[in-house]
Parts: C-alpha cells; structure tokens; sequence
C-alpha cells in the first residue's frame, strides 16, 4: 500500500465521539487518533490532492471527504469541519478546474447548512466565495442561486442566514438580472424583518454598503427609504450597523437639499442614540460623516459637536475609539472650526482625560496634526504634548518620541535648554527600557541646538551614563549618541575619553589605556574559558534598587535605575551613576568586570572610527514590529562590508585608507589621532588578553571596522602581528575563524 493509499484509509476509518457516526467498515477497522492528529490529516488535503492528481482527487478523495463531512455533521465535530471548510477553497485548480468544482460546492453547502457555529459557516462560505471567480457566470446562477434560496426559505440555523448575506453579494455580479433583483429583495427583506434574529439582520445590513457600490446612484431611493426605517429600529445592533450604509448613501448623493433631507435626519437620529454599540459605530465612521456634511453645507453643518460629545462619554473605549479618529476629523472640518473649537478643546482633554489608553491616542492626534496646522495654533499644542514627557503612561511618552524631531523644531529655542532637555535627562529613570531607548534616540535631535557648555557639563556625562544601561539596544544607542555629540562639540573628546574625576573614583584603577599599542602585540596570552561571576552572564545588565545590587554597582560599573521616575530617596541612583561614569570616562568601560561593558566600549569606537555613524531606525510607539526602533548587531555587522570598500589615496603621504560616508550614515566625527592610538592598543589587548571570546570577536570585528582611519604602519607593525599570533594559539574556534577573516582583509588590502 503507497502513502497516498493509506492516507485515504486513514480518513475513511477516521473515528468520531458520536456513536451515531455512520461507516460502512466494521468498528474493528476505527482507529482512534487524537484530535490533535486528526487536524494534522485534514490540514495535509491539498498536499495530498496535489499528489493523487485531478483524476484520483475527483474520484477518490472528494467522496471520501464528503464522507467525513457527513459523519463530522452527525458527530458534531465542528473542528474537523472547519479544516475541512477552509481547504476546501483551494480546491479549484485540485480537482481539475472550473468543469469540476461543482463536486465541492455541495459538500460546502452542507456544511453551511448543518452547523451551528458561525466561524465554521463562515469558513464554508469564503471558501465558496474563493471558487466563484473559477467559475462560468451560467454555473454560478444554475448552482449558487438554489443554495441561497434554501438557505434563505428553510428553517435552518440563523449562523447559515448570516453568512448567506456575504454569499448573496459576491454572486449578485455573476447571475442573471431575475436573480440580481431576487437577491436584492431578499436581501432588503433579511434586513427590515422582525421576526429575523438581530444578528442575521445586522448582517444584512452591513452587506447594504457592497450592494450600494454594485447598484450605484440607482438604489439611494430604495436605500434611503430601507435606512430611515432602519435608524428607529429596537434593536441596538441593527441601528449600530446603520451607519456604515448611511455613510455610503451620502457619497451617492450631489444634491446638498436631498442630503438634508434624506441622511442628515439619519444622522441626527443616530448621534442622540443612547445605546453604547450606536455611540461605537458613530465614533468608527464620524470622519467620513463630517467630510460628507461639510461637503454639502459647510461649517454650519459640521458634526463638531457629536464629536465632543463622543470625546466626553462615560464609556472608555467610545472616548479612545473617538481619539483615535480625532485627527482626520479635525483635517476634514473646515479651518475656522478647528482652529476656535477642536484644538482649545484637544489642549483641555489632553490636561483632563485620565484614562491611560485616551490619553495615548490624543497625544498621537495631537502630534500628528502638527503638519497640518500654522505654526502659532501649533505653539500651545506643543507645549501640551512635550508635558506628556512627565506622563505617567510610558505609551504616552513614546507617541511624543515617535514625531521629537518634528516637535523640536516647533519649539522656542530658549525652552530647549532651559525645560526640554532637563525633562528628557530625568525621564532616563524610567523603568521602561522603550522609553529610555527614547531618551537616548532624542536627544541628539537637540544638540545643533545647545551651547558647547550645556554639551559638555550637562549632555556628556548623561550620554556617558546610558553606556550602563541594564538594556542592550539602549546602550548600543547611546554609542551612536555619543559619536554624535563628539560631532557637534569636538571638544568633548579629552572628557568623553579620559573622564573628568580621578581614577580613584571608579573602578578602572588599573591604568590608562593609551600606552604604546607595541606592548599589545607582545606575546600572546592563551585565554582560559574561566571567567568570574559578571563575565559569566549572558543576558541585559541587572536593573535593582536593593542595597546589595547597588553595592554591585560600585563596583562593576552596573546601572541602578529607580523603579519610578520620582526621586524619593536621599541620594538617586541614576545621578549618583552618571556621577561615576563621568569621572571614569571610557576608559573605565575599558577595563571594566564586566564583559558587556567592555563590548560597549569597543562599540563605541567602531561609531567614532568606522566609515560614518548609521542612522537611527525609526522609533515606533505601537512597538508592533518587535524590532521597531532596535538597531540589532547583525546591523551593525555591515560596517565590515562598508569599510572593505576603501580605495588607496595617492595624494596622502602616509598611503592610508580613505572610505567615503556609507549611504546611511552620517559622517564620524573629527578626533585627534593620540585617542585612536590608544584604543587601538586598547582593542589589540582586548584581542589578545581577555577571557571573554565575545569580546576578542568584537575586538576583531571592531580593527576591521575601523580599518579605513589606521594608516599602513599601523596595520603592518601592529596590528597584523597580534591577529597572526591569535590565529595561531586562542582555543576558540570562532575567534581564530574572525581572526582570520580580518586578517585576510588586511593583508590583501
């Protein structure tokens, strides 16, 4: 028996829990499989079509699977029936093309027929759906209309008439005009009967808007009669799913009087509905409904009014879903409106809304409606928005850091210092890392607009302090951010480098790290896999406020974050930490026991030395994309392709690299030699000493990345030499294996 073969007589011999279950097999020949596996099975059929053949599919497998249909149906198994139901759609091309697919069209209807439930009629109707375009119009009239019909005129379950209203629409194209009318009738009729459930009625209802748009202007009569009736109706649902029909009835009308009488007393109707499902609606369509209003009778008919109505309601999720339309709104009401009414009262809810997930919406409404507006209305909003930076809510914050730049640009440039920049510098205690990653992100949008003493005193210790961050893509980050800052203020460098404190403060006693880069490439230590505690941790840097963590913080450079953003304790640890990564400057990340820190340092140089500092990815305050506003290391990985692209410069003297700024990037800063020849030395005795194989790697990876700014002495007498040396004795393979690759570059180059 082949595979193909046994699979058939699995499905045939499926077993289901209904003793009722008919099978023309003994029941010594049921196998009992999970459900679990039965799935599997089903979830294989246009694998298994695929490999029978259109022939074989038609002839074996079809019946079979009408078959199961009927015994899932009795057993009431509506999981295999919604496999089934969903695969069946694929089914087209299977089975041999457009002459054969009325083989699966019944075993779909029977399943809409016969179930319940209305995510398994569903299914079976979208995959009947799917077949349609496969299909003659002849076909479709001669097989779909009676299945509409009998789903329509039988007593059957009220899921097979809700989902019949999606049916009635995809076909009414395809049949024939007798048809076309008795769909429509029936549709109108499933609609405004009563003695219809609410949820086949609002179905009906809803189909209204794609029957509106297959008719055009010729139904607005009709459906302005059908839709006036509607409006009044007991039944919340079926008033609620009004509103999308009313919108498409007021597209189909030109006649600003006719508007007035035929969908504005809809409207009205509607806005006063006291139930919250009506209110919801309103609130989902109100953009669309005041572009229609405006467009036939100007500002005297905007619907401004119904909008701050929805914004105060005593229902949450109304008030959100009505920010969250807030900003089309206001683009589609005329200017005098929006300037006198809708954005004093978007200042006065950003002050008074409470609830978190408003709240968020409105400062999303607001800072995106800063394009749109003049730069005076703009002033105010502004000042509200950067208030959010004290926000309790971390969604809140994130929407002003999505648009900062934008906001920045707005604002008075004696602000900046004075209440911009400290409000940001507090906002790194906050304990969630996205909006510190913020933080870091922002700033560098301010610093073309700071003093080099505010640059210096102020910005480079903070920048020196997100280096310890407990979140990696934070400190990774602030690399860039520091690069940047040594762009704008050049003079920083001698702090930024050497700290600005003695060495005792910090915990880098063991010396400076720009001595004679010849005693790195002397003679190589074998690294030991042994590490101690802080080298053996693999994942982000603690964050605590215990007194035994902060101890640990003194000692290994660890950041010690509050766990809120007020400062309630005698001495903050954020300040205190920024305090100490000041006085020690890089050079303490340098030598740090802490082998993340290390890596950063070598990071750090790769932004100050590579080919150009890349461009932040774009902040995203939804953090829908789990990478959104995260720049990964294998990104960082294309430097060491970008750097490979240099050219020898026949006009320099000493015959070094010359690399042109990557698509990207933003051009390195401008640093005195004396400090790359310290950390290169710096990164040869991290290649050839340090326990920890992730920081040779880096190491490694970080000389080919920076290969552009060392001259060729450089390279040959110092740099080649360790690379050989570590090739020939580390014990790790992935070192050796970066070693190599590096020193392939250098020596071809």
């Amino acid at each position: 028996m082949s595979v193909l073969e046994a699979v058939l007589q699995t499905l045939k011999t499926l077993r289901f829990d209904n003793s009722t279950a008919s099978s023309n097999t003994s029941d010594a020949e049921y196998e009992n499989l999970e459900a679990s596996e039965k799935l599997r099975v089903f979830h294989t059929l246009p694998t298994l079509a695929s490999s029978l053949g259109p022939v074989d599919t038609r002839e074996k497998l079809i019946p079979t699977i009408s078959d199961v249909v009927s015994n899932a149906i009795d057993a009431g198994d509506d999981e295999i029936l919604m496999v089934i139901a969903q695969k069946l759609g694929s089914f087209g091309d299977l089975v041999g093309g457009a002459e054969h697919i009325p083989l699966i069209v019944p075993i779909l209807a029977n399943i809409i027929y016969s179930i319940e439930e209305v995510v398994v009629a569903e299914a079976a109707c979208n995959s009947l759906i799917a077949l349609l375009p496969k299909l003659p119009n002849d076909v479709v009239d001669s097989t779909f209309a009676p299945i509409i019909r009998h789903i329509i005129e039988e007593d059957l379950y009220c899921a097979s008439r809700k989902v019949v209203t999606k049916l009635i629409i995809a076909c009414y194209p395809m049949v024939s005009a007798r048809n076309q009318v008795d769909f429509k009738y029936r549709l109108f009729h499933l609609a405004d009967s009563e003695d219809e459930v609410p949820l086949v009625r609002a179905a009906a209802v809803q189909q209204l808007v794609p029957l509106a748009k297959l008719f055009g202007p010729e139904l607005k009569s009709e459906l302005g009669l059908l839709l006036a009736s509607l409006v009044s109706d007991n039944q919340r649902v079926v008033r609620a799913a009004c509103l999308p029909p009313l919108v498409e009835l007021g597209r189909m009308i030109t006649d600003a009087a006719e508007f007035d009488s035929t969908v504005r007393p809809c409207i009205d109707k509607l806005a006063g509905d006291p139930s919250r499902d009506v209110r919801r609606a309103m609130a989902s369509v109100i953009t669309n409904l005041q572009t229609l209003v405006c467009n036939h009778g100007g500002a005297s008919r905007s619907l401004h009014q119904t909008m701050l109505n929805l914004l105060e309601d005593n229902e949450v999720e109304t008030r959100r879903i009505s920010a969250g339309q807030l900003k089309d709104f206001c683009l589609a009401s005329p200017k005098d409106i929006l300037v006198t009414v809708l954005l004093p009262r978007l200042r006065e809810h950003l002050s008074m809304e409470r609830e978190e997930r408003v709240r968020s919406e409105l400062v999303r409404c607001a800072v995106g409606l800063l394009p749109s507006i003049r730069r005076e209305d703009c002033l105010p909003l502004v000042q509200h928005i950067l208030g959010f930076l004290n926000d309790t809510s971390s969604q809140s914050k994130q929407y002003v850091f999505e648009h900062f730049s934008e906001l920045v640009a707005l604002m008075p440039a004696n602000e900046i210092q004075l209440t911009l920049l400290p409000s940001l510098l507090r906002l790194w205690q906050d304990k969630n890392w996205r909006v510190r990653l913020g933080v870091v992100q922002s700033v560098p949008c301010l610093y073309d607009k700071l003093p080099e003493n505010c640059l210096q005193e102020t910005v480079l210790p903070a920048n020196l302090a997100w280096l310890r961050d407990p979140a990696w893509c934070v400190r990774e980050c602030a690399c860039r951010s520091l690069a940047r800052l040594l762009v704008a203020c050049p003079g920083a460098c001698k702090k930024a480098f050497s700290g600005v404190g003695s060495k005792t403060s910090t915990n880098s006693g063991s010396g400076s790290v720009t001595s004679n880069p010849n005693s790195a490439s002397s003679n190589v230590t074998n690294p030991t896999s042994g590490t101690n505690a802080s080298n053996t941790s693999t994942g982000n840097l603690p964050s605590s406020t215990n007194a035994q963590v902060l101890d640990q913080a003194n000692t290994s450079g660890l950041s010690t974050l509050s766990s809120t953003t007020s400062n309630t304790s005698a001495v903050n640890p954020a300040n205190a930490l920024t305090t100490q990564a000041a006085a020690g400057g890089l050079k303490a990340l340098a030598v740090d026991t802490n082998y993340h820190l290390r890596q950063i340092y070598i990071n750090v140089v790769q932004a100050v030395w590579g080919p150009g500092i890349l461009d932040e990815p774009p902040y995203s305050a939804l953090g829908d994309d789990p990478s959104a506003g995260i720049l990964f290391p294998a990104s960082r990985n294309i430097y060491a392709y970008l750097s490979s692209k240099t050219s020898k410069n026949p006009t320099n003297s000493d015959n070094s690299n010359v690399t042109t700024v990557p698509k990207g990037c933003q051009a390195p800063p401008q640093i005195p030699n004396v400090y790359l020849t310290g950390c290169v030395a710096q990164l040869l005795r991290f290649l050839s000493e340090d326990v920890v194989p992730n920081v040779r790697i880096c190491a490694t990876q970080a000389l080919h990345v920076i290969s552009g700014s060392l001259d060729k002495k450089t390279i040959q007498n110092d740099v080649i030499p360790v690379l050989k040396k570590v090739i020939d004795y580390d014990f790790d393979q992935d070192v050796r294996f970066f070693a190599q690759q590096s020193l392939n570059y250098f020596t071809a180059t």
